[in-house]
């Protein structure tokens, strides 16, 4: 019993490629890597890692990325011959597009579902997320249509069991018989019909959002992260808008500097879960502009609930 193997995740990351070979490497791998289903283009300095499984012909994906902006166009969809229900869960950050006609905004601990067959537009932000693949004869076994489906927003509450199992799945991999692979994605399947019916009972429906400027100042500051220049005079200028509008924009956020805040804060947090990432703090705090390893260490205890360096010794490997 002690010699049993568990599941054991393939795993992938751009740490030990060069800077400015990271994209490239990442766009050129192929199926089931989301890599092979998006034209991609990077928003600022780019790097990626990511542990997937397949669990009785479902692809799941653990990520954390920058940012950037993904399109599934015409031309992608008829030459890959992929069919399947896309799902991401965010765990950490925000993602916005068009899929189809049907403009969405999906932020932490909601699900976005999309049909790989249709054009999709989208921009993500510096993320932590799960993505499922799910091939289309079983997803509309317990879905139905997987076209009506394409870029509906499930809000957190309806998908925290989901979100909670998958969570907790990714830290038991090694102690799971591959045998029980059919297991697991049959209990995937049945948790993500229960938050579509739960999304559903509450009426919720992804608004049509006018993200129009919002998006563009998003992108702005997703951009920009890491420059010392980013602040709320310098989005001005570049978006030509007021003070009184940016603000406008980011008041459910609490404003736009709070947003930039939480945003280099969630960087910092997603660096030092890293595994692979041996980036000291003060390299870390200076590279997101916070003035020394103190200033983020107070800033981040205050958000998290705990200091960087415990949040370093707390990773999973």
């Amino acid at each position: 019993m002690g010699d049993r193997r568990g599941i054991e995740p393939v795993r992938y990351s751009t740490s030990g490629i060069a800077p400015a070979e990271r994209h490239e490497a990442w766009s050129d791998r192929g199926w089931p890597s989301v890599a092979a289903l998006f034209e991609s283009t990077p928003i600022g300095p780019f790097s990626t890692s990511a542990q997937n499984v397949y669990l009785d012909g479902i692809a799941v994906s653990y990520s954390t990325g920058t940012a950037r902006l993904l399109e599934r166009t015409p031309k992608r969809i008829a030459s890959d011959g992929i069919d399947i229900l896309g799902v991401g869960l965010l765990l950490e950050g925000e993602m916005h597009g068009v899929a189809g006609t049907r403009e969405f905004e999906t932020r932490t601990g909601e699900i976005l579902l999309f049909d790989i067959a249709q054009p999709i537009t989208m921009t993500m932000s510096i993320a932590r997320s799960i993505q499922l693949a799910i091939p289309r004869p079983l997803a509309e076994a317990e879905l139905g249509p997987v076209a009506e489906l394409h870029g509906l927003v499930i809000g957190r509450d309806e998908a925290a069991l989901f979100h909670t199992h998958l969570h907790k799945l990714s830290e038991a991999f090694h102690l799971i018989a591959p045998e029980d692979a059919p297991r697991l994605a049959r209990t995937l399947l049945d948790l993500l019909v229960v938050a579509v019916h739960a999304s559903a009972g509450s009426k919720r429906r992804t608004p049509e959002l006018a993200l129009g400027m919002a998006a563009r100042a998003r992108e702005e500051i997703h951009a920009n992260l890491e420059s010392p220049s980013l602040s709320v005079a310098s989005l001005c200028r570049r978006l030509k808008v007021s003070r009184s509008t940016l603000h406008r924009l980011f008041d459910k956020e609490g404003g736009v500097q709070t947003y930039i805040r939480n945003c280099r804060l969630n960087a910092a947090r997603i660096a030092l879960l890293d595994a692979e990432n041996e980036e000291r703090i003060g390299a870390i705090a200076e590279r997101l502009g916070f003035s020394d390893a103190a200033h983020l260490s107070r800033l981040f205890r205050a958000r998290f609930g705990e200091t960087p360096s415990q949040c370093r010794a707390g990773r999973k490997g």
